[in-house]
């Protein structure tokens, strides 16, 4: 029997001694030279004497004389392999080898850096964080740095409007947002400075890229929320998907039913021939049903290779909106009249078609993508006004608006290795049609059956390459737009063409923490088609509003500074925008008691931004502070004088995320928006709001609910002073934003997490 006693100690050899004929143990400390910690069984004087004699060499090794009985030893020490001998000779020998140990488990605390420095913007890792279960995508867009919801969408603070994107394919309809679940997000970046594969008129992309593992056979993703304001409103989903081996097919069903209401209190003043002012109060109740069907198929051609389509039906139900309005007006101080105004608007079934196919894959040496979109929607409401005046005559009348709308849009681009960095070319095509009709009954306003016709083609390439010095980047793009606008009343067409070329540079570096990026960028920004129109939007007998046709685009020279130090993003931007666009108000040669505001451009409007993001976790709490400062440089001369508008916009959201366990999360996020000048407007009031947000998931993450109170405090209103040329303008808008909306979620086989890995990479993550 043989019984073997060993001791690591650091910095120091373990020897360990065992007898057969005796059974006795020893152990031996070669630092002390003598017996160290042993369990001595049987020891006599001669074996102590004999053990106390060993000595190491020079060499390392340990060397003692021949036992007089029949022995094994063990030698071992920290970082090396245990040797065992057996007695050879008068002395014995023991080389130690080093050891390979590979550790079972290692756990590394760091602080995740706050974002990762992309090309022209900032990727954030939504996967693994408390953002993960926030709900919906555009939960995650509430909690994100640089990110705010409007009324028209979302924007990107300082630049403006967001473009979407999901997974390379361009989001038309911003109610897709709000089907995509957090859980299924990889990654979202936020581009400030988009390059020249963008249309030159998109200010700000954001690209959401989703982590694709859906498991094989059927999946659905269900849920209801109920939201409740002073009115209540619902919206119901229903996703089912069935994926194969190389292919997935898919559909959404969804409705939604909208009960909103607004206020608006508007003062104006109009410095004519007689001091006009008109102070009123109006209420816009809406109510909106709609149906949307998503059904798409995508199909994996290779590793790299895929190619799909998907058309979507939009369809309302139902569409009313009820006006009324108080209107008081004062002509040199002294009541002149008294408005009372009812409107009712209804909508009639309108529809809309978009169909998208797209490839994205490897051709040799290639990467390919091509895209193409289609876009049909007709627009039909009917308007109906009933106005009573106490100093002139009553009058009621009835509109009909019709828009018909068709856009065609084909997009190609190849990319590959060119000398030491990556090129990448491609081409785009944009068709738009939109038939733009407005009959009225009243002889006052004027009626159009107008055509707009605009054809967009772009030409573009980047060449990035890694030098000693830096990363850089260099785009063109070139671009021709024509465009056609058709009165149809009489009237002689106006027609524009614009050739521009768009450069785009950068240059990005990497200092020890630091990752920084100078770039250079232009853009232009297209009138929209409402302000091209001459169709006229009746306010009451003393305010209309129509389009102008001969607005010019504005072009856009910007220069901006961006970098991410440990927790810490920063921004630095001036731009200076030429032909920049503002709502113009103007009095009718005819009456000058009649405002029609319309738009005009400016030569020049110059701004600066900052913006800093300081985020940080302490264990399951995460807050994050953005703070963003814009500064605009205009002096605006009107017949009444010149203003200067310079006053800075301070903006300051915190946002504050837990992950209490594995099935529990909520979010807090406030935001601050200060007085100050945009354009020719100056914004009087401070804006600020608090909403949360809970979600606590049962059955494995099967069931959910969630829990959201949006404006807690009632708070979100805005006021603009808007000067004119003859005219200055006091708007006072108010929201029914204060609602609680409950959410139920159930999802069945929607993820298989275990069962792919994108690399190998994978693993070692999440090992670390």
């Amino acid at each position: 029997m043989i019984r073997i006693l060993t001791m690591a100690l650091a910095a120091s050899w373990s020897v360990a001694i065992v007898a057969q004929e005796k059974i006795t143990g020893y152990v031996y400390d070669a630092s002390r030279n003598a017996i160290a910690g042993a369990t001595v069984v049987m020891l006599s004087s001669a074996d102590s004497a004999y053990i106390n004699g060993g000595v190491s060499d020079a060499q390392g090794r340990f060397v003692m004389p021949r036992p007089r009985c029949k022995w094994m030893m063990a030698v071992s020490c920290l970082g090396y392999e245990t040797a065992v001998v057996r007695p050879d000779g008068d002395s014995v020998a023991v080389t130690l080898i080093e050891a390979q140990h590979q550790l079972g488990e290692v756990t590394v605390r760091s602080s995740r850096p706050v974002s990762q420095l992309t090309p022209g913007g900032f990727r954030y890792k939504i996967r693994g964080t408390a953002l993960a279960h926030a709900g919906r995508l555009e939960d995650v867009l509430a909690s994100m740095p640089l990110m705010r919801k409007t009324e028209s969408g979302y924007d990107v603070m300082g630049r403006g409007q967001a473009v979407f994107f999901v997974d390379n394919r361009r989001i038309y309809d911003l109610s897709e947002l709000d089907r995509l679940s957090s859980v299924d997000i990889e990654s979202i970046e936020v581009v400030a400075n988009p390059g020249s594969e963008y249309d030159a008129s998109v200010k700000a992309v954001v690209r959401v890229a989703t982590y694709a593992n859906f498991a094989r056979g059927l999946s659905v993703d269900a849920r209801s929320t109920w939201y409740q304001n002073r009115n209540a409103s619902v919206v119901e989903q229903l996703g089912l998907r069935y994926s194969a081996q190389r292919w997935t097919a898919y559909n959404n069903l969804e409705y939604s039913s909208d009960n909103d209401l607004t206020w608006k209190d508007l003062t104006q003043t109009v410095y004519a021939d007689t001091l006009w002012n008109e102070v009123s109060s109006e209420q816009e109740h809406r109510r909106h049903n709609r149906i949307e069907n998503t059904t798409g198929i995508d199909w994996q051609i290779g590793r790299q290779s895929y190619v799909g389509g998907r058309y979507m039906l939009t369809y309302d139900t139902y569409s009313r909106m009820d006006l009324s309005s108080d209107n008081s007006v004062y002509a040199d101080g002294k009541p002149y009249d008294q408005l009372l105004t009812t409107g009712l608007q209804r909508g009639h079934g309108n529809r809309s078609h978009f169909v998208n196919a797209y490839y994205s894959g490897a051709i040799g040496g290639f990467k390919a993508n091509a895209d193409f979109d289609y876009l049909r929607s007709t627009t039909e409401t009917d308007n109906e006004y009933d106005e009573a005046s106490r100093a002139g005559s009553s009058r009621a009348f009835t509109a009909v608006s019709r828009v018909n709308n068709r856009m065609m849009s084909l997009r190609a681009s190849a990319g590959h290795k060119l000398w030491r960095g990556d090129a990448t070319v491609g081409v785009e095509y944009v068709r738009t049609r939109r038939n733009d009709n407005y009959l009225s009954t009243l002889d006052e306003m004027p009626t159009a059956q107008s055509l707009l016709r605009e054809t967009q083609r772009a030409a573009f390439a980047d060449y990035s390459v890694l030098t000693r010095v830096g990363l850089f980047g260099l785009g063109v793009r070139v671009e021709n737009a024509r465009f056609t606008f058709h009165p149809g009343n009489g009237e002689g067409d106006v027609s524009q063409s614009f050739t521009k070329v768009y450069p785009n540079l950068s240059w990005g570096i990497r200092v020890g923490q630091l990752q920084a990026q100078l770039l250079y960028s232009t853009e232009v920004n297209r009138p929209t088609y409402r302000q091209l129109s001459k169709n006229v939007l009746y306010g009451s007998r003393y305010t209309w509003q129509m389009g102008n046709p001969m607005l010019q685009p504005e072009y856009v020279h910007g220069l901006t500074l961006q970098g991410v130090w440990r927790m810490v993003q920063f921004q630095l931007g001036y731009s200076d925008t030429r032909n920049a666009i503002i709502n113009w108000g103007t009095q009718s040669d005819a009456q000058g008691a009649l405002s029609i505001m319309s738009y005009r451009n400016l030569p020049s409007v110059k701004e600066m931004r900052l913006a800093v993001v300081v985020s940080k976790s302490f264990g399951a709490w995460t807050p994050q502070v953005t703070t963003v400062v814009n500064k605009q440089f205009l002096n605006l001369a009107t017949s009444m004088g010149t203003y200067s508008l310079g006053s800075p916009i301070w903006i300051v959201k915190l946002s504050n995320n837990f992950r209490l366990g594995r099935t529990l999360s909520f979010f807090v996020t406030a935001d601050y928006q200060s007085p100050g000048d945009y354009r020719n407007v100056h914004l009087s009031r401070h804006m600020w709001s608090v909403d949360f947000n809970a979600v606590k998931t049962f059955c494995h993450d099967r069931l959910s609910v969630q829990l959201k109170i949006n404006d807690i405090f009632d708070s979100k209103k805005d006021g603009n002073d808007i000067y004119n040329d003859r005219m200055v303008m006091h708007l006072l808008n108010r929201y029914d934003f204060r609602a609680v909306s409950l959410t139920l979620g159930y999802k069945l086989n929607s993820k298989d997490d275990t069962s792919h890995s994108h690399s190998d990479a994978d693993k070692e993550v999440k090992r670390l």
